[in-house]
């Protein structure tokens, strides 16, 4: 830490002659950057600033005449003095309050106090008289001056002082070369940037947020003792009030200490200290560092970027899966984050999630350009309806969205509206698009945002369940769109389920494994119109002897009667758990 006025103050040589602070007490914090003992009227030119002048009542300080006194430590100030520690010992070496004798070390009042008197009973009017002058000559400056009553040996002073200087210097380089370390090998672990701005305020000591031009939170850490709700609550009012800056600087009314961030010489946001003016005057320097370092590895780690976009969805992402498993503790902090990163408040709040099929054996790489088509098709299909939400990608064909909605009674028209722009922004929607492919799964919803978040899986299950699902085409599904097919989705890891289901299966099963497919499709078929023979003839369109003979197969090898309800009941209950346990073997 810095070495201010009143440490030096407080070191044992300069405490050996009893300091009395004449004037500028409250400014006592200034940082002494060296100590300088000088006799002369002027050290204009001779002073670099932050200097602690030492002298004694035989030089300028000890002018009787205000005026020069006055102006002795006026340039001291102007020069950027720290401030002037005078010596009142007499040029006889007599005490300057009358008294005949030096006094021995350590006798007299405590530091920083009384008149200027010993306790030995000599006159004080001379002592009393010069503070008294001091006092006056140094109204308006922003200067602490300073009365030894006795005297001391100058070179204790200086050395002393130095000495803690040099070690304050040496902290500093150590300092700096940890914070260096620190965020070198962030950078080459291309670490994310909630790690980078965890690190900056674990280094600082103070509260961190990095946003992106339009003011939303990518990343944020509280201070030690200071919470999410405190920091980000209001972050985007709070921010836009704080004009933008081209380099490391203070601003707005909450005097916020903050730097731009800058990639590719575009700004793509500010890392920000919103409480950095709360830290100790000392630490200054040390906070401005890690701001300006940890600005440094955030450019470092963006540039791998593909754009900002991506940015935004990886900070809506994780607060998604922070809410969805329980790592908010509440509410308020759940909130705050959500309209930090750009999600409006609403009355209501609806979890969703959308399944995209993809062609078998898909290559890799297209598969994942499709996912990124889907995901951005999904963005812009909500900002075009109006809908404040929250997106992310959560894995390989799955994204989740939280929306936020004005009241329970637009649920529906919201989700309707979403689903036709959504097949709108769809890559080659159409006929053959992919809106033919996809399943909106919805949960159920809820006025506080963490119970909406933690049904995302809710939502989640039944769009993938859906996705397994023939007939009509729906805008989305609810789970009571599911029924049967959802219990059985529920339960599909059941043993005695499974048990269940290839003991009904296994000898057409057998057949289809020794004499190829078609027992198994037809049986499908059989189910889906419900033992209808005609229907199933148009839907096969095989000739009727054919069917028949077919049908008879089907009931040899299963060993069961197919106009019995409770045959064809288990037989469907058996496919659908089939379909779910081991979907790549459904029989289209």
């Amino acid at each position: 830490m810095p070495l201010f006025v009143r440490d030096v103050l407080a070191l044992e040589p300069l405490r050996a002659g009893f300091p009395q602070v004449i004037a500028g007490a409250e400014h006592l914090s200034r940082p002494v950057r060296w100590v300088h003992v000088s006799q002369l009227t002027d050290l204009t030119g001779l002073l670099r600033g932050g200097e602690l002048v030492l002298t004694t009542a035989e030089g300028p300080a000890g002018a009787r005449d205000e005026p020069g006194l006055a102006a002795y430590l006026a340039r001291l100030d102007a020069a950027g003095a720290a401030g002037v520690v005078i010596e009142a010992v007499g040029a006889a070496g007599g005490h300057l309050a009358g008294s005949s004798e030096r006094p021995e070390s350590g006798a007299g009042p405590s530091p920083g106090g009384g008149s200027g008197a010993d306790g030995d009973g000599g006159g004080g009017g001379d002592g009393e008289d010069r503070a008294a002058a001091l006092a006056r000559a140094a109204e308006g400056l922003r200067f602490p001056v300073i009365l030894l009553r006795h005297e001391v040996r100058f070179v204790d002073v200086t050395e002393a002082v130095h000495s803690q200087i040099v070690n304050e210097h040496y902290e500093e380089l150590k300092f700096a070369q940890r914070t260096h370390e620190a965020f070198t090998t962030l950078s080459l672990e291309h670490a994310a940037l909630e790690t980078v701005v965890g690190r900056a305020a674990a280094l600082s000591g103070t509260a961190v947020v990095f946003e992106d031009v339009a003011h939303r939170v990518l990343a944020s850490t509280p201070g030690p003792g200071g919470s999410t709700v405190d920091l980000l609550t209001g972050w985007e009012r709070r921010s836009r009030l704080v004009p933008e800056l081209d380099r490391t600087g203070i601003g707005g009314g909450e005097d916020w200490l903050h730097t731009p961030v800058v990639v590719h010489q575009r700004v793509w946001g500010r890392l920000v200290m919103p409480d950095a003016r709360g830290t100790d005057g000392g630490r200054a320097p040390r906070v401005r560092m890690v701001l300006e370092r940890a600005a440094q590895a955030l450019s470092l780690r963006l540039m791998a970027e593909q754009d900002q976009a991506d940015v935004e969805r990886r900070a809506q992402g994780g607060l998604l899966n922070d809410l969805a498993e329980g790592r908010v503790p509440g509410e308020p902090e759940a909130l705050a984050r959500a309209e930090a990163v750009g999600l409006r408040p609403g009355a209501r709040y609806l979890p969703l999630a959308l399944r995209f099929a993809h062609p078998p054996a898909a290559d890799p790489l297209d598969v994942q350009r499709r996912d990124r088509r889907h995901l951005e098709a999904v963005i812009r299909a909500a900002k075009a309806a109006g809908i404040s939400a929250l997106v992310t990608a959560n894995h390989t064909g799955e994204i989740r969205v939280l929306f936020s909605c004005a009241a329970p009674t637009q649920e529906d028209r919201l989700l309707e509206r979403f689903a036709g722009l959504l097949d709108q922004q769809l890559p080659g929607s159409g006929q053959h698009g992919d809106g033919q492919h996809r399943r909106i799964g919805v949960g159920h919803g809820a006025s506080s945002l963490v119970a909406a978040a933690r049904r995302l899986p809710e939502a989640a299950h039944i769009a993938e369940v859906a996705a397994g699902m023939d007939g009509a085409e729906r805008p989305f599904h609810r789970s009571a769109d599911l029924r049967l097919r959802g219990l059985l989705s529920l339960l599909r890891d059941n043993r005695h389920l499974q048990a269940f289901a290839e003991t009904e299966l296994y000898r057409i099963l057998e057949d289809e494994a020794r004499n190829g497919p078609g027992l198994l499709g037809l049986l499908r078929d059989y189910l889906a119109v419900n033992g209808n023979k005609n229907a199933l003839a148009r839907r096969t369109r095989l000739s009727r002897p054919t069917l028949y003979t077919r049908i008879a197969a089907i009931e040899r090898l299963l060993g069961v009667d197919l106009e019995d309800p409770e045959s064809r009941a288990c037989l469907y209950v058996a496919l659908l758990t089939r379909d779910l346990v081991a979907p790549h073997t459904r029989t289209p």
